[in-house]
């Protein structure tokens, strides 16, 4: 897409940056990713749990809300495992994350392994088409979702439909045409793209972000926002863990907090 801030129409030129290549192969495809792979990968539920306990807890908490011990000190927040948004995350694409670290599963430097389900796929940036002050617009009209009543800012509502609803959807639920593909919106689906793209209507998950944040995600897309602002983003774990393990600790995130069925031992 190509912006033009003198006249503040949109012309489309593309889907959607560079975001439109891997729809092509996603559309291929046909198939709904499956998010639960760690019990065929050989993760153990106490296992995971006790190396939680012991790594993880820290900045996600006990209870997989996101606020552990020194949550308040990292920026965006430790994700919230315990939030709806979870359900629509594969198995494949946590596992990645915590072997090789968010930054290197979006650039792809992650020696030859791939994730199975999903595309990992970093926001792209905006700001040679938006001026700082849309951007800023845009992030207060992205904040009002959910909210009883919306601003009525008819730029920010063109620039959303044109630019981001294709991801994050027309109504900013995170269900736009790319993360759901084939499936039924209407569902409980799982995210093409992975990360699965933001759900502005989900309180919890907003809170991890500050306007700053969402700022210079925008204007510099996530993977420049992490290395150029150093914002905070998961760190890799596969030195100290083995495949084993890591499995593990995705089952018992899956169970424990996505599903919301931790188990009691006898």
């Amino acid at each position: 897409m190509k912006f033009s801030k003198k006249t503040g129409l949109w012309i489309v030129v593309a889907c959607s940056l560079s975001l439109a290549a891997p729809a092509a192969s996603l559309a291929a495809r046909r198939i709904p990713p499956n998010p639960e792979t760690a019990k065929q990968n050989g993760g153990d539920y106490w296992r995971g749990k006790k190396i939680y306990g012991e790594i993880c807890f820290s900045c996600h908490g006990v209870k997989g809300d996101g606020k552990g011990p020194i949550w308040r000190t990292v920026m965006p927040r430790p994700q919230v495992f315990i939030s709806p948004y979870m359900k629509r995350m594969t198995d494949d694409y946590m596992f990645s994350v915590v072997k090789f670290g968010k930054m290197n599963v979006l650039k792809n430097r992650t020696k030859g392994h791939n994730v199975i389900n999903g595309v990992p796929t970093a926001m792209p940036s905006f700001g040679e088409a938006l001026e700082d002050a849309q951007i800023r617009k845009l992030v207060k009209w992205v904040r009002s979702f959910g909210k009883s009543e919306q601003p009525k800012d008819a730029q920010s509502r063109k620039i959303f439909a044109d630019a981001c609803s294709q991801c994050h959807g027309k109504k900013g639920l995170g269900d736009g045409t790319r993360p759901v593909e084939d499936q039924d919106p209407e569902k409980p689906f799982i995210s093409h793209i992975q990360p699965p793209p933001m759900n502005y209507h989900l309180k919890e998950q907003m809170a991890r972000f500050d306007d700053g944040f969402l700022f210079w995600n925008i204007k510099l897309g996530r993977i420049e926002v992490t290395e150029l602002k150093k914002y905070d983003f998961m760190k890799s774990y596969g030195h100290l863990l083995n495949d084993k393990d890591i499995w593990s600790v995705v089952r018992y995130v899956r169970e424990a907090f996505i599903n919301g069925k931790p188990r009691k031992k006898k």
